[in-house]
């Protein structure tokens, strides 16, 4: 297991890896495009046969990459000039025989700098282990694209696992603790900042919210062990809770960490209950919280899928029955019809739960997303503040324009007498979230009516004058709220 901090040896290695050029770009270019995809199915022959020419980026790929022994000679030769003693006393490497083995993985990450991080490696052949780390998933990446990137003073990775997430909020806060009850994760955050000098990261031990008592954030991200099962074998998957309670107990709780203001982000996952309404389901969670939401459903999945797709992550399929039926008498036995993966995001309104109850936002949102889309998340919640400031006829007063990012899509079917006749229209974001919605020919004309020059009132004369300003008005407000239209400074 890595030192605590891993200092004592993490500028050696770090210079060992950048002088291979231990890069996302430099082992794409190696290892080929699908390198990563092979390392998640475990598929190492294709990591050793790309490295068998034996330079240094190739040995350093086998050691913290593929997990496969190299002679001790190239690995010393490779790791100067970090000693291949240090680096086995802080549990980074391990002898084999005559030969060195990874005990960590590391994993390039692009960021504002060439980060590297690091986790444990996947699963080796004793099975994975209780308290696995997980590397850079694409749920980090997806985590880190969609959080809100502002100037802050302090923030919170809660379940920082190797530390990525960490990373990227010190680029834009002045402080960062991160926290994780696995002891063994607090160890390898500790080596991932080391490698990567972000000495203001704190990294502190405790379950869920308890190593922060009495302290505020002006942003929380986490990306908890949300997984919906029985099971409790491991740390990073399984939740301490029945269901979906540590998501719920995490909405509830993390409100009184946050600062007036403050945001917090974290992919989670819900049931849908036998005749329970999802959107029903979480908003009850965010009752009384003193906090908005805005709760994107990413993707839902059959039980059977879900529990599927989980078990593939640490057990071959032969192993899988025992647990695939208590996996699925757990669902029937809850009313479970289907479990849900998304993103929540809260920000704590001034006055907080005193305040009263924030607004609730929920949608399905299965469409791919432009990250990073963290601004537009941001903006979501001004955007909602502005139309909650702008009740009924107040809105006819404020000057509109279409947001620089949507485009009206137009399709044509053949006519009955030849020729084209015109088919769907649909308004569509090509940047951040992404939206897009059918609209008709009325509506597409007062859209483009809003060039940022005149008050709403004068642009429904114009291009809708036959509208009840009661009827254009709800559909002029929802544009907005999901960023079709904005605000014009004018």
């Amino acid at each position: 297991m890595p030192e605590s901090d891993g200092a004592g040896v993490a500028g050696g290695l770090r210079e060992a890896l950048d002088r291979a050029g231990y890069t996302t770009a430099g082992l794409s270019e190696r290892l080929g495009p699908h390198a990563f995809l092979h390392l998640a199915a475990r598929e190492i022959a294709p990591l050793v046969r790309a490295t068998r020419g034996g330079d240094h980026l190739d040995v350093l790929v086998r050691l913290f990459v593929a997990g496969v022994p190299v002679g001790r000679g190239a690995a010393e030769a490779a790791l100067a000039p970090a000693g291949i003693d240090a680096l086995a006393g802080a549990g980074i490497v391990g002898l084999d025989g005559g030969d060195m083995v990874g005990l960590v993985g590391l994993r390039p990450l692009d960021g504002p700098a060439p980060w590297v991080v690091a986790h444990d490696l996947g699963r080796p052949a004793g099975g994975v282990r209780p308290d696995h780390v997980l590397g850079v998933s694409p749920s980090t990446m997806a985590l880190a694209g969609a959080t809100i990137r502002r100037p802050i003073g302090a923030a919170l990775d809660l379940g920082t696992g190797g530390g990525a997430q960490a990373l990227f909020a010190a680029t834009h806060a002045d402080r960062v603790v991160a926290t994780d009850l696995n002891p063994r994760a607090a160890a390898l955050c500790r080596l991932t900042m080391a490698l990567n000098g972000a000495a203001g990261v704190e990294v502190r031990e405790g379950d869920m919210l308890a190593p922060v008592a009495g302290e505020t954030f002006d942003l929380v991200v986490s990306n908890p062990p949300f997984v919906i099962s029985p099971s409790r074998r491991y740390l990073f998957r399984d939740a301490p809770a029945a269901l979906d309670e540590v998501c719920r107990d995490l909405v509830r709780a993390v409100p009184d960490h946050l600062a007036p203001g403050g945001h917090c982000q974290f992919l989670g996952s819900w049931a849908h209950v036998a005749g329970e309404d999802w959107r029903d389901r979480l908003a009850g969670w965010c009752a009384g919280t003193g906090c908005d939401a805005l709760v994107l459903q990413r993707e839902v999945l059959d039980p059977a899928a879900h529990a599927a797709g989980w078990l593939r992550q640490t057990d071959p399929p032969d192993a899988w029955q025992p647990q695939y039926d208590e996996w699925m008498d757990h669902y029937e036995r809850h009313g479970v019809e289907a479990v849900a993966l998304g993103l929540i995001s809260l920000r704590r309104r001034p006055g907080g739960p005193e305040g009263g109850d924030g607004w609730f936002r929920a949608e399905e949102a299965p469409q791919d997303f432009a990250m990073p889309c963290g601004d537009h998340l941001g903006a979501a919640f001004e955007l909602a503040d502005f139309v909650a400031d702008h009740p009924g006829d107040r809105l006819l007063g404020v000057v509109l324009a279409v947001a620089p990012d949507v485009v009206l899509d137009e399709r044509a079917r053949p006519g009955d007498g030849g020729g084209w006749a015109p088919g769907d229209r649909r308004l569509r974001q090509t940047a951040g979230l992404c939206r897009e919605g059918e609209v008709d020919e009325p509506l597409a004309a007062l859209v483009a009516a809003c060039d940022g020059t005149r008050p709403l009132a004068a642009v429904l004369a114009e291009a809708a004058p036959d509208v009840p300003a009661g009827v254009a008005l709800p559909v002029v407000a929802r544009l907005v709220e999901q960023g079709f239209l904005l605000p014009s400074p004018a």
